[in-house]
């Protein structure tokens, strides 16, 4: 099958933004049996057709971005699912961690995130924060969102020298590398190399038991 390239038009535009508040209602409802045994729940941004991969060029492939328009819209409904988790959050009456996860310009990662237990401490320190300023790139018109803090934050993924098959590969992931980590396997070094996408905004409201 022929790949889609990324250019290609998205239409019905109108009609998918009329379906995301059905979508949102069906996240809202936050599965607390799976949370009290996994000690964590995300919700992604698995709206189709940007969630696929499109060919970028002969070499790469990626997710296609919604509209600026689109992505407020979607951004306001992360807000809802925030806010409607944070209610059964206070319900258990323990300490817990919920966040939004805001990627620019990769808005398809962006999430929501909740932890409890153990898995709280990995996702306050899962993100390096981003020490130059900068202002947010989105601006939704939400009543709620004067109450969130917003941080700044590294996105990105890694890549380990040892999925690498050829050195022409190494190098070149090598130049692109924002940090290059090395730990010992089995008495070999093994290096991963971070690749850095652009921001990940992390935002919450803080409370007693919130621990972000």
């Amino acid at each position: 099958m022929k790949p889609t390239s990324i250019k290609k038009k998205i239409r019905g535009m109108k009609k998918k933004a009329r379906r995301l508040s059905s979508w949102t209602e069906y996240h809202k409802q936050l599965d607390i049996e799976s949370l009290l045994k996994h000690e964590k729940e995300y919700v992604k941004i698995w709206i189709k057709p940007f969630y696929n991969l499109y060919q970028i060029n002969s070499k790469t492939w990626g997710r296609k971005n919604p509209s600026y328009k689109f992505r407020k819209q979607v951004f306001n409904q992360l807000i809802e699912i925030y806010l409607a988790w944070e209610d059964k959050l206070k319900e258990l009456k323990e300490p817990y961690y919920l966040k939004i996860w805001l990627a620019d310009p990769e808005f398809m990662d962006s999430q929501v995130v909740a932890a409890i237990g153990s898995e709280i401490e990995y996702y306050q320190n899962l993100f390096e924060h981003n020490k130059e300023s900068k202002e947010s790139p989105f601006s939704p018109k939400h009543p709620n969102l004067d109450q969130f803090k917003w941080d700044r934050c590294v996105n990105g993924y890694y890549v380990w020298e040892s999925d690498l098959e050829i050195i022409e590969e190494i190098n070149e992931i090598r130049k692109k590398a924002y940090r290059i980590n090395e730990v010992i396997i089995d008495g070999k070094i093994e290096r991963s190399y971070f690749i850095y996408t652009g921001d990940m905004w992390t935002g919450y409201i803080q409370g007693n038991d919130n621990l972000t």
